[in-house]
């Protein structure tokens, strides 16, 4: 594949608004909350380049292997974080929503130096199951494993506010000339099945999280998780867990722990309403012999909902995920 440079007249719009403009002193695609595609683009592989602006607060970037509208490979810079520690950030849409919220930390975000009211250059190489993201030649976020399946798809810009696209080009990608990074890694005792009552069974991320918007539709917007285990002997059982966005979690019918974690700003980390593990805990001491364990699980915001889980205690076994 040559080095080739898409047309702004030539793509398809799946925004909420765009228009043609002049900005900073190149024309330029003004896209507002949403999708622009390059027609006809399927390509497995392939290393796309593209010129973007803000004004402002904006999370500008590039969808890669679009399947459709709803489930694609997304990286974008975050101007108005500029130099802190998610200012790139890999967020793969399913079913329509955003996850970021369920993919932080190390291989999935990258502090960078992202302008505003200028030009800057991204640039996302992706081959086989790794992508490279950079800004102005700056150090790459290496994601190691992307989320979506291997296939070929559309490619092109999106944005969520307003954002200014020029020159995008794309060419080939045989591999990365990126040295490996650490892969986000299930912590000791993580749940890594469930069972959500009628759907099935799912499965952790390699994060240990459980993406719900893997598996159901925006749509849905309640699940209940259940596994059951067994206890040797009588003593205390540590649940450790995060979620997003609301929990109510049940141990043998009775409720353990109620909570919400939701994005509240960008004073810290915490703020973010990441679901990691650390953000909360219960202890219970449990009796001899069999018990289940309840997690219902509701969405409020577009960022991603899910959970991890782990449960530590002498004589914990789990038993099989189809017994939910």
């Amino acid at each position: 594949m040559e080095d080739t440079l898409i047309s702004l007249y030539d793509l398809e719009i799946r925004a909420a608004q765009a228009e043609v403009v002049t900005w900073q002193g190149r024309e330029a695609l003004r896209l507002e909350n949403g999708l622009a595609l390059a027609p006809e683009s399927g390509v497995k592989d392939a290393s796309l380049e593209v010129l973007i602006g803000t004004d402002g607060s904006a999370y500008p970037g590039v969808a890669f292997r679009v399947a459709d509208v709803l489930n694609f490979e997304l990286a974008y810079a975050v101007p108005h974080v500029s130099g802190e520690w998610d200012a790139l950030q890999y967020d793969p849409v399913f079913h329509g929503s955003n996850t970021w919220q369920l993919y932080h930390g190390p291989g999935y975000q990258r502090e960078a130096q992202v302008p505003t009211g200028r030009w800057f250059r991204l640039k996302v190489d992706y081959c086989g199951i790794r992508a490279a993201v950079s800004v102005d030649g700056q150090s790459s976020l290496v994601v190691e494993r992307l989320a979506h399946p291997i296939a070929a798809g559309q490619f092109g810009v999106w944005t969520f506010r307003p954002a200014y696209f020029c020159d995008l080009r794309v060419s080939a990608c045989e591999r990365l000339e990126i040295p490996s990074v650490e892969v986000p890694s299930i912590a000791a005792g993580v749940v890594e099945t469930w069972f959500v009552e009628g759907y099935g069974v799912v499965a952790c991320e390699p994060n240990g999280v459980v993406n719900l918007n893997r598996y159901l539709p925006t749509s849905i917007e309640k699940a209940r998780l259940v596994r059951r285990f067994e206890t040797s002997e009588e003593g205390e059982i540590t649940f450790e867990f995060g979620f997003s966005d609301v929990l109510l979690l049940e141990l043998d019918g009775e409720v353990v722990y109620r909570g919400e974690n939701t994005f509240r700003g960008f004073a810290d980390r915490a703020a973010r309403g990441y679901v990691e593990l650390g953000m909360e805990s219960v202890r219970q001491v449990l009796a001899t012999g069999s018990h289940y364990l309840a997690a219902e699980l509701e969405v409020s915001e577009g960022f991603g909902w899910g959970l991890v889980l782990v449960a530590r205690g002498e004589g914990l076994h789990w038993l099989p995920v189809e017994l939910g």
